[in-house]
């Protein structure tokens, strides 16, 4: 989720996209009869949408552990104590630069979460969290998927505090001579928001419970350069890591199935985890090339990670998991440069982890047709920036590319009843509290024109009865999800939280278009 700016200095130019216009080919399908029986899905076309709607934690960026500054609050307050602005992996060596023609234009506090949110909350204060989900449950949202991160690198320690309370599957190898030293590394990164949510949604009444699904993010390149590092050289040197401990394929798949074992222990057998009719666990996943491209570094297809954890829910007693594809990019042959990549390949093999070169790129209309032979039943989307020819420049170009891309999709799945198209909404899009879009190591944004993308309770209102329309339309194979951008991207201005700026405004329109 191009969202996680401080992470992404790879994804930031996956998405930047061209201006070459071009028609585009609309595909009719007829829609399957109502009524008809599918293993995957049987909806009415009169059934109640699903509303879902993401959520993006925050994190600490201050180095001293007696100082939270939080990523999001930082920067919509000021420029001097946002790190994405100094982050040199981003802008550059100096930073993003301001001057007469790029000014800044902050701070952000329109922004700013309500007085009944406590403003710039703590983002683990459980009142804000209680407060959070009653907010989500009244407008008429069903579950929040939670943008999840997982840190491949880490290796931790079973018997010393406090990372004994990291989760590690029961029975798996570790070291007792080294403090209980994990075998196979890896720990969840800014989820202690999560488990706030979590412990705040146990207490209410099950009524007034929300469903929850995880979204995960694992679209990190410096992430994955930490992980190929491991047992170089260097960290061997400075003791970080240890002979014997080294990214090998295998370590690699052995931290994937003990992600998915992660995901079984403590998310999926819980009462307020998403799952469908049949009982399978929904999970989404962002922008599933990051992983293929990666992956493919070992030889993996995407098939054989989604199949390993369905092999590894299976054998914890599940039905199976249902992996939904978040999925965005370039469509246009003259932005191949920038489409969504297949394969990874290190600039010095002996030396994988000082970088290498994302190939075999496809542009979307490519690359979505192989997600169902990758394992996934579905597919929807965080934020379109543009549609072919067509880039966002104002809410009413959003618009107008969203409808593009819900009538292609939804019609190029209109005759398969096991792969469905989740229709996506968002609300807007405006980068400036991070820097603009999109960053370039010259310090500049590169496409600062699309920071306008603002939009109002009315235009937002509007966009929700389209997508309602479409999602009935294509009902008996789709299902009957809406997938909204976002609770809280604050630091992307794609936020329906309650603000000082807008209120409830946004929930207001959630409610009155859904009515529920």
């Amino acid at each position: 989720m191009n969202s996680i700016l401080q992470l992404l200095p790879f994804y930031i130019f996956l998405i930047v996209f061209g201006a070459c216009r071009e028609k585009v080919h609309q595909i009719k399908v007829e829609p399957e009869p109502l009524g008809f029986t599918s293993t995957a899905l049987n909806f009415s076309q009169n059934e109640a949408e699903l509303v879902g709607v993401y959520f993006m934690p925050s994190w600490n960026t201050s180095s001293d552990p007696t100082v939270d500054r939080d990523s999001f609050w930082s920067c919509l307050q000021d420029r001097e104590n946002c790190s994405n602005l100094q982050n040199p992996g981003i802008w550059g060596p100096r930073g993003r630069i301001y001057n007469k023609q790029y000014p800044y234009e902050g701070p952000y506090l329109d922004r700013k979460p309500i007085k009944e949110l406590k403003g710039f909350y703590p983002r683990t204060d459980a009142e804000v969290a209680k407060k959070q989900l009653q907010y989500m449950k009244s407008f008429g949202i069903d579950f929040f998927a939670y943008n999840w991160f997982f840190g491949r690198h880490y290796f931790h320690h079973l018997n010393f505090a406090p990372q004994s309370k990291i989760y590690y599957p029961e029975g798996w190898k570790n070291d007792p001579n080294q403090s209980g030293r994990v075998a196979v590394p890896g720990l969840i990164e800014w989820g202690d928001q999560l488990e706030v949510l979590l412990e705040e949604n146990a207490k209410l009444p099950r009524e007034e419970q929300m469903k929850f699904a995880i979204n995960w993010c694992d679209d990190s390149d410096e992430r994955w350069r930490l992980w190929l590092k491991i047992g170089s050289p260097e960290e061997l040197a400075r003791q970080a890591n240890y002979e014997g401990e080294r990214p090998t394929k295998e370590l690699y798949l052995q931290v994937h199935q003990k992600i998915t074992q992660l995901w079984i222990d403590q998310y999926f057998s819980r009462e307020d985890y998403l799952k469908g009719d049949d009982g399978r666990p929904i999970v989404y996943f962002y922008f599933p090339q990051d992983a293929e491209s990666r992956a493919a570094f070992y030889g993996l297809t995407m098939k054989n990670l989604l199949d390993l954890s369905q092999e590894t829910a299976k054998k914890s007693g599940l039905p199976g998991i249902k992996f939904i594809a978040v999925t965005a990019g370039p469509m246009q042959e003259n932005e191949r440069m920038y489409g969504l990549p297949t394969a990874w390949k290190a600039k010095n093999a002996k030396r994988p982890w000082e970088g290498g070169e994302y190939q075999k790129r496809q542009l979307l209309q490519e690359y979505v047709p192989r997600l169902k032979s990758m394992g996934f039943e579905g597919m929807t989307g965080y934020v379109y920036h543009n549609f072919m020819e067509k880039d966002n420049r104002s809410y009413e170009d959003m618009r107008e590319t969203y409808r593009r891309h819900w009538n292609r999709w939804s019609a190029q799945f209109g005759a398969d009843p096991n792969f469905e198209y989740q229709v996506p909404v968002a609300m807007g899009w405006d980068m400036r509290p991070a820097g603009g879009t999109w960053p370039q190591p010259s310090g500049f944004p590169s496409e600062p024109y699309k920071d306008l993308v603002h939009s109002t309770k009315s235009t937002f209102a509007a966009k929700l009865k389209e997508a309602q329309q479409v999602s009935k339309k294509y009902r008996p194979t789709n299902g009957n999800t809406i997938m909204i951008c976002c609770w809280n991207e604050y630091l992307e201005g794609n936020h329906i939280e309650p603000s000082e700026g807008h209120g409830f405004s946004y929930l207001e329109a959630i409610k009155e278009v859904f009515g529920k």
